[in-house]
This record gives structure tokens, sequence and C-alpha cells, in this order.
């Protein structure tokens, strides 16, 4: 039966993939994935830091305060993906109307991109302290090196201000400024409000507070903590730069609720990956289950579980010790989650790309339909 459930899920994840092809076969100059558009954005980083680097608020430090900022902005922006941050440019370039499309406006949107990536520096540093992290990227957790410690809290901040320095030095004098500024304090709040509550509703024996874990309060937390920072976030920044006739379409019901169920499905990814994918392959030991974190697979399995697997599952989840994760682990084995997870996660997958299609604008359809694929290059 296992066998068939995975022949059946493989089958329908190549069905989204086709499906996926055909909502995107239009012609546009680039694609998300394309080397050239990550290229540029990449080779953005060096001006970016170099502005900041040159800003009144660091060049009349002591020495030390440059060599620190370089050293921990080299670890913060090294190594990571960038998907946040490309996504500005590639919603720029898809949603503005080629007659007001410009180069000048296009290079602003990749130095948006590194203000979410230094944002999300900011973030990762937190999180790794707060979830006692010890690799990120497949390196050590900056809180772990020598000369950092619980420095590591300070230099968050940091991070975090610099993001505004580099918002302001580019972008002070614009007319834009305001409402860009509007636009990051109501992703960062948003997100920080979603952290907020993923941190309080960890497990443990001591806190007895499963009966936290619903699959409710668990598309609340998506919402705030992954759908906006990660996909309404990067759009809303983008559009900031638009100026024709599409300065409206990152506003419609559709396209937020298209990116809350893409926050939702990119955090089941996440939760997927923390348990069954090894370290090698996210450059991050998983954590979730000796965290007591309140997970899809986690809440998909507390509604399968009889009172004794319950029992069980309360007895062991949230508890850092391997073999208390091996019963765990065991438990999903016996609840059969990574099928549940596989047919779920493909049902929302090709949901999502149906609703794409029917987008108003071809920039629309391509911009969402590659952020997906990219998000989705694993789903299991």
């Amino acid at each position: 039966m296992a066998t068939l459930l995975r022949k059946l899920s493989y089958n329908s994840f190549n069905q989204c993939r086709a499906l996926h092809k055909i909502a995107v076969d239009h012609t546009v100059p680039m694609t998300f994935n394309q080397y050239e558009h990550q290229h540029r954005f990449r080779e953005t980083q060096s001006e970016v830091i170099g502005t900041l680097m040159a800003s009144p608020r660091f060049k009349n430090q002591l020495g030390d305060v440059e060599i620190w900022m370089n050293k921990l902005l080299e670890y913060a922006l090294g190594g990571g993906k960038n998907g946040r941050g490309l996504a500005v440019s590639f919603a720029y370039r898809m949603m503005e109307d080629p007659e007001h499309f410009t180069e000048d406006n296009h290079h602003k949107a990749r130095i948006l991109g590194w203000v979410i990536e230094t944002f999300h520096s900011y973030l990762f540093l937190i999180d790794d302290i707060m979830d006692g992290s010890k690799t990120r990227r497949g390196q050590q957790c900056w809180h772990l090196r020598d000369n950092v410690g619980m420095g590591a809290l300070n230099d968050s901040g940091l991070v975090f201000t610099s993001a505004y320095e580099i918002l302001e030095q580019n972008f002070g004098d614009d007319d834009i400024y305001g409402e860009l500024v509007r636009v990051c304090n109501g992703a960062m709040l948003n997100t920080c409000i979603g952290q907020h509550l993923d941190y309080a509703s960890n497990y443990s024996r001591e806190k007895d507070n499963l009966d936290l874990f619903t699959m409710e309060r668990f598309n609340v937390i998506a919402l705030q903590k992954t759908s906006t920072y990660s996909f309404k976030f990067p759009m809303n920044l983008a559009m900031t730069l638009v100026k024709g006739k599409n300065q409206g379409l990152h506003l419609s019901e559709e396209v937020h609720h298209i990116c809350w169920d893409m926050g939702k499905l990119l955090q089941l990814i996440n939760d997927y990956k923390d348990i069954y994918f090894d370290e090698m392959q996210t450059g991050k030991a998983g954590t979730d289950i000796q965290e007591g974190k309140m997970t899809w697979l986690a809440v998909a399995a507390l509604e399968r579980c009889t009172p004794a697997q319950r029992k069980l599952f309360a007895e062991n989840y949230g508890i850092d010790n391997p073999e208390n994760v091996d019963r765990i682990k065991a438990l999903f084995a016996e609840l059969d989650i990574e099928n549940v997870y596989k047919k779920h996660v493909t049902f929302v997958y090709e949901d999502l790309m149906t609703r794409m299609r029917a987008l108003p604008t071809k920039g629309q359809t391509r911009f969402y339909a590659e952020l997906l694929q990219a998000c989705c290059k694993e789903l299991y």
C-alpha cells in the first residue's frame, strides 16, 4: 500500500510540473532561475555593503567597528539562496508595463532585494539562538563562534538596523522612501508576531500544552511568519517601483490568498525537510522534534493518534534526546505521516498552479508560478 501511495504521489507531482510548464509558456525576457538574473543580483551585494559602510554612521567609527561589521555581514549575507531578495527584482521585471520599465528601477529593485536579505539575516541570527541551533547554511552558527557568544544578540540588532540604513542611503531622497519604510515595518512586525506565536507554541511536558497543536493555529502562524515575509513582502517592495496600469495588481483578494497558501506550502516543506532531510541536504541540523515545535507534521500526527499514541507523543516530544526523537519518528512512520504529507502537499501545489493560471496577466502568472517552482524544488 505504501509503495502504491508513493507511486501515486510521484505521478501526481510530475503532472504538477507539467502544469507548471504550461502555465508559464509564453515569451518573457527573464526567468527566476536564470543565471544572469542571479548573477546581477549578487553583483549588487558589494555595492550595497560599500554604500552602507561609507555612511556617516559607520565611517567615523573606531577601526575595529568596521572590521567587525565586515566580518558579520560576510557571514550574514553569504551562502544563502537569496530567494526573497531575487523575488523583488523578478517581480518588478514581471509586473512593470514595458513602456515604463527602466534599468535604473530594475537596479533599485535589486538593492531592495538586499534590504530583504539583510532583514532575513537578522531573523535567522535570532532564530538560531532561540532554537539552540548548531549549524546554518552548512556553517557553525554565529552565536557559537569564538568571541561572539551572546554578543550575537547585539549583532542581530546591528544587522536589523543596517537594513534601514541601506534603505535610507539608497532611497532617502526618493518620493517612495516613506512607503518603503511602511512596507518594511509592517512586514517585520507581522513576521515577529508570527515568530512569537511559533516559539510560544512549543510543547513541553512541563507546559502540557498539546491543546495548542491545531491546524487553525498552524495556519495563523504560517500566514504571519511565512506568507507575509516570503511572498507579500518582496512583491510589495517591488510594486513601489511600478508606474503603469499594473500598480494595483498585488492588492487583489486572489493574490492575497495565493500568497497565503504559498506561505503555508513553504512552511509545510520546511517542516518536512527538518525531519526527513539530513544536514548535508539542508545545511542545518533538524531540531523541530527536540524543541517541541508545532509543525504541520506534528499536528497531522496528533489528529490521527489513538489515546495511547497521543500519550506516547506527549511523553517523548520536545525532549533533546536521540531515543525520544527516534520514538517520535517511529510514531510518525506508524501513522504514515510522510505519505499523508506527500498527498496533501501535492494537492496544494496543483491547486495553486491552477489558480495562478487564472490570474489576469501573464506577468502575474509567470511571477507566482516561477516563485512557486523555486520554493518547491525539493517537495520530497
